[in-house]
């Protein structure tokens, strides 16, 4: 007897349940080629996800730029702090969403 993870939700499981106690999968009736699918679904879900993440990412970092640009506010002011930050968390969150999306296809 194995523990292995739920395909549909990733609860660790018994190999020999024949349903999943968290989700109420059932397992016993899935064939390898529907399991590989219901992986292959998973991961492109992930995917997607990763590249909504770095597509917010992007527009964060442009905004703050546009507000430098358009606004051009006075040093030291809360405009020019806020800009800065969403520069920075920005640009942050696209490189380790970018990072996270690579990893992903390397599995």
């Amino acid at each position: 007897m194995a523990i292995i993870s739920c395909p549909y939700c990733g609860q660790r499981i018994s190999d020999k349940a024949a349903a999943c106690s968290k989700c109420g999968g059932d397992l016993s009736s899935n064939t390898p080629e529907q399991l590989a699918a219901l992986e292959r679904d998973k991961k492109n879900r992930k995917m997607q996800s990763l590249m909504n993440q770095s597509m917010l990412a992007m527009v964060l970092f442009l905004g703050g730029f546009g507000i430098l640009y358009w606004w051009q506010p006075e040093n030291h002011s809360y405009n020019q702090y806020l800009s800065n930050a969403a520069i920075a968390l920005g640009f942050c969150w696209y490189v380790v969403s970018r990072a996270r999306i690579i990893m992903l296809k390397r599995k």
